[in-house]
C-alpha cells in the first residue's frame, strides 16, 4: 500500500505541475459530439444488435464481458462517427454498471480522445457510478487507486465539487475494501481540497471585480495570493500583488517587476522577501522565503565576503525545508522575452503578458491620469487577413445570407492572408473611449446615443479621434511622463482582437459564440451600450467586435496586403479613407469578424463610428 500512496500523492502532483507549466502544444482533432438525433438513431440500431445479450447479462463478469466486446466493436467504427461514440459510451456505461472502473475509465478516455468533450469531467463521472456499483474487494480497490489520478486532473482543472464528490467516493471504497492507508489518504486529502475549494472562489470573486476595476487593491491582492501560494505561479501572480493592498508584498512585488543587473541587487530582492516572509506564519512565511531563496540562488556564485556568507547561509536554512527551491525568475533585461507567436490559449497569452511587463518593468493594466484603463499587449507574429479560398467562402456565405453589397465588394481585400510580426510591445485601451473620458479631455459629447457615460463616444471622424489623441497627450501629467497617445495601426489592431486566435471572431468560428463577447446586429437594442459588459478577449480587451466601429491610423488600400511589409506595417503612404475595424451594435456578425476591414472618408462621422487609444510602451509607467 505504500506503492499505491506514493502514486496518489505523484499521480496529483505531476498532474497538477503539467497543468501549470505546460506548453501550448497542439492536441491531436477531436470530433465534435454527435448530436440528439444522431445519437438516439445509432443507440436504436445498438439496441437491436446487443438488447438481448444485455438482458441475459446478469452477473458484474458477464456485464463486463459484453462491455470489452462492444468498446473492441467500436474502436473499430470510423473514426468520430456517432456510431462508434455511442458504442464506446454505451460499452462505458455498461463496465460502470457493474463496478468495473478500469474497463468504464478506459472507454471514458477513448471517446475523450477522439470527441470533443471534457475529458476530465466524464472520467470522474463514469467513476461515481461505478463507485456506486463496486461489490467486491477487488472492484473497490481499483475504483480507489483509479480515483487518485482522476482527482488530480480535476484539481488541476479546478473542479473542486468533483475532485471532492471523487474522493469521499474513493475514501468509502478503500474504506471498505480495508485499505485503510489509502482510505486515510483520501481522508487527509478532503480537508485540503475544501478549502482549495473556498479558495479558488475568493480567486474567482476577485477576479469578477477586476473586470470592472482591473486595479482594485483588493481583489488584486487575492488574486494575486492565490496564483503565488496556491498554483506556485509566480509570474503571473507578482504583477497582480504589485497592485494589491498589502503595503509589504506590494512593494517588494514592484521591486522584482522593476528587475536588476547585479548579483548585489538580485540579493536585496532576496532580502525583501526574506523580510516580508518573516513577518508572517505557517505556509505562507515558508512560500515566501522559497522565494527569496530563488533570488539568492542566482546571486550566490556572484557574491563573495560576509553577502557571500549571508546568501550561503540562508540558503542552508531553506534546504532544511525539505522543499525544493523553485526556479529563479527570469532575468528581466538578458533578453527580451519571446514573442506571443499565434496561435495560443489564454493562459499562454496572460504569460506573455507577465512576462513582458516584468522585462519592462510596468504593469500589465494600467490607469492614466485620467482613468483611463490600458492593457499591455506584447509584441508577436499572427496571420493577418484571410486567404483566396477563405474570401471566395466568404462571398458565398455573404450572397447566401443576403449581406449588404458593400461587405461583399470589401471581402476581396482581405487577401492574401500574410504573416505579420509586431515587434514592439504597446498598451490599448481596455475599453473603446467612453463619453465621458472625450468630454473631459474634449469638452464636448458629439455622441448621438447618450445617457450613460460609459457608452463609447460616436459620431467621431478620425480627425477628432487624432485630436482626441494629441489633446490627452498634451495634459501635464501625461506631457511630464513623456507619454504620447495614438490610434493603433490597422495590423496592431488586428494582433490585439486576435489575442492568438486564429477563428473568425475571438470567441470562435461560431456566431453562438460571439454573443457572450460582442454587441451586434439590430436587434441588440438599436444603439450602443456601455463598455466592457461582455467577455474580454484572451488579452483582457472588451469590445474588440462589436459596440462602435474603432478608426486605425492607416489609410485603406484594396491591394495593400499583397505588398505590406513582414514587420510592423502601417499601410499605404497616402489615401482616400482611413480603416475601421469591428463592426458595430447596428451591423451583422460577418462585418465584426477579425479579419474583416472597412473604409471611410476620415471626415465620415456616425453614430456607430468610435475608436480607441494607444500607445508604445516604456518604463516611464514607473514614474
Amino acid at each position: 500500500m505504500n506503492s499505491q500512496r506514493k502514486q496518489l500523492a505523484a499521480a496529483i502532483f505531476a498532474v497538477w505541475f503539467q497543468f501549470l507549466f505546460a506548453g501550448n502544444g497542439n492536441a491531436q482533432e477531436r470530433a465534435p459530439v454527435p448530436d440528439a438525433a444522431a445519437q438516439h438513431a445509432a443507440r436504436k440500431a445498438a439496441g437491436e444488435i446487443y438488447g438481448g445479450r444485455f438482458a441475459l447479462a446478469k452477473t458484474a463478469d458477464e456485464k463486463t464481458a459484453l462491455a470489452d466486446e462492444i468498446i473492441a466493436a467500436g474502436l473499430k467504427l470510423h473514426a468520430g462517427s456517432a456510431d462508434q461514440y455511442v458504442l464506446l459510451d454505451i460499452g462505458r456505461e455498461i463496465a460502470a454498471g457493474a463496478g468495473d472502473a478500469p474497463t468504464a475509465l478506459s472507454a471514458a478516455r477513448e471517446i475523450a480522445q477522439r470527441f470533443d468533450l471534457p475529458g476530465v469531467e466524464l472520467e470522474a463521472d463514469t467513476l461515481l457510478v461505478a463507485a456506486r456499483w463496486a461489490r467486491t474487494t477487488p472492484q473497490r480497490t481499483a475504483l480507489a487507486t483509479a480515483a487518485s489520478e482522476v482527482v488530480g486532473k480535476l484539481v488541476a482543472a479546478n473542479d473542486y465539487e468533483r475532485a471532492i464528490r471523487l474522493c469521499e467516493a474513493a475514501q468509502s471504497a478503500a474504506d471498505q475494501a480495508r485499505e485503510f492507508r489509502l482510505a486515510r489518504d483520501f481522508s487527509n486529502m478532503l480537508p485540503e481540497l475544501r478549502t482549495a475549494q473556498q479558495q479558488f472562489q475568493q480567486y474567482r470573486d476577485a477576479l469578477a471585480v477586476l473586470n470592472d476595476d482591473p486595479v482594485e487593491p483588493e481583489a488584486n491582492l487575492t488574486a494575486g495570493r492565490y496564483l503565488c501560494f496556491v498554483q506556485g505561479d509566480w509570474e503571473l501572480g507578482v504583477p497582480m500583488l504589485a497592485l494589491g493592498s498589502d503595503e509589504p508584498l506590494k512593494n517588494v512585488a514592484v521591486m522584482e517587476l522593476q528587475g536588476e543587473e547585479t548579483a548585489e541587487q538580485q540579493a536585496a530582492i532576496g532580502d525583501a522577501w526574506w523580510d516580508v516572509a518573516e513577518t508572517r506564519e505557517g505556509p505562507e512565511r515558508d512560500l515566501l522565503r522559497l522565494r527569496a531563496g530563488s533570488w539568492y540562488r542566482r546571486a550566490a556564485p556572484q557574491l563573495a565576503g560576509l553577502a557571500g556568507l549571508r546568501v550561503k547561509q540562508r540558503l542552508e536554512e531553506l534546504a532544511k525545508l525539505d522543499r525544493e527551491i523553485p526556479a529563479a525568475p527570469t532575468r528581466p533585461d538578458s533578453s527580451a522575452p519571446p514573442l506571443a507567436v499565434a496561435p495560443f490559449d489564454e493562459r499562454t497569452a496572460k504569460r506573455h503578458q507577465a512576462a513582458w511587463a516584468k522585462h519592462l518593468g510596468v504593469p500589465v493594466v494600467w490607469k492614466n491620469s485620467i482613468g483611463m484603463t490600458f492593457v499591455l499587449i506584447p509584441p508577436g507574429e499572427f496571420d493577418m487577413g484571410s486567404t483566396e479560398a477563405e474570401v471566395v467562402k466568404l462571398l458565398a456565405e455573404a450572397k447566401a445570407t443576403k449581406q449588404p453589397s458593400w461587405y461583399s465588394d470589401r471581402l476581396p481585400a482581405e487577401a492574401p492572408k500574410h504573416r505579420v510580426r509586431i515587434t514592439q510591445p504597446f498598451y490599448l485601451g481596455m475599453f473603446e473611449v467612453t463619453q465621458g473620458e472625450y468630454e473631459r479631455v474634449m469638452g464636448t459629447n458629439p455622441s448621438h446615443h447618450k445617457g450613460d457615460p460609459r457608452r463609447p463616444v460616436e459620431r467621431v471622424t478620425w480627425h477628432e479621434a487624432v485630436e482626441f489623441c494629441r489633446s490627452l497627450s498634451s495634459l501635464e501629467a501625461e506631457q511630464v511622463a513623456g507619454r504620447s497617445y495614438r490610434l493603433p495601426t490597422e495590423a496592431e489592431w488586428e494582433h490585439a482582437c486576435r489575442a492568438g486566435t486564429t477563428t473568425a471572431w475571438y470567441s470562435g468560428d461560431e456566431e453562438s459564440g460571439l454573443k457572450s463577447v460582442a454587441w451586434y446586429g439590430f436587434g441588440w437594442g438599436g444603439r450602443s451600450h456601455p463598455v466592457g459588459q461582455k467577455k474580454p478577449n484572451a488579452w483582457g480587451l472588451y469590445d474588440m467586435h462589436g459596440n462602435v466601429w474603432e478608426w486605425c491610423s492607416d489609410w485603406h488600400d484594396n491591394t495593400y496586403y499583397a505588398n505590406s511589409p513582414p514587420e510592423d506595417p502601417t499601410g499605404p503612404t497616402s489615401g482616400s479613407r482611413r480603416v475601421v475595424r469591428g463592426g458595430s451594435w447596428f451591423h451583422n456578425a460577418p462585418i465584426s469578424r477579425s479579419a474583416y476591414r472597412n473604409p471611410d472618408r476620415p471626415s465620415f462621422r456616425s453614430h456607430s463610428y468610435g475608436f480607441r487609444v494607444a500607445f508604445t510602451a516604456d518604463p516611464s509607467l514607473n514614474q
